[in-house]
């Protein structure tokens, strides 16, 4: 996250990530598959708030599809990685953001 003082945050992200890579290592052989989700910025109360209007505008001028995601944006590929269509992913991490990482 650019500009925000959060190294904790931050770090509790990348934990979750790895954690979802180390248990798809170590639970593969009892036929459990773990994946995880990293978001881009998402419409939500945390953000939505009328104080972070400023923020909200940056945070879409930053995503180059122009807007924050929808929370139920992110059933789909949820939906996706618990399906039989995924059936052949483990470890990994999809990345929803609307082209954020792309820059």
């Amino acid at each position: 996250n650019r500009g925000l003082d959060q190294a904790h945050y931050n770090c509790s992200k990348a934990g979750v990530i790895h954690l979802s890579k180390s248990l798809a290592m170590e639970w593969i052989g009892k036929g459990i598959r773990v994946n995880s989700i990293s978001p881009g910025y998402t419409a939500t109360p945390m953000n939505t708030r009328p104080e972070m209007v400023h923020q909200t505008r940056e945070f879409e001028s930053q995503t180059p599809i122009q807007r924050m995601a929808k929370v139920e944006e992110m059933a789909g590929p949820a939906l996706f990685l618990a399906s039989d269509a995924a059936s052949f992913c483990t470890g990994v991490d999809l990345v929803v953001d609307g082209g954020f990482v792309c820059w």
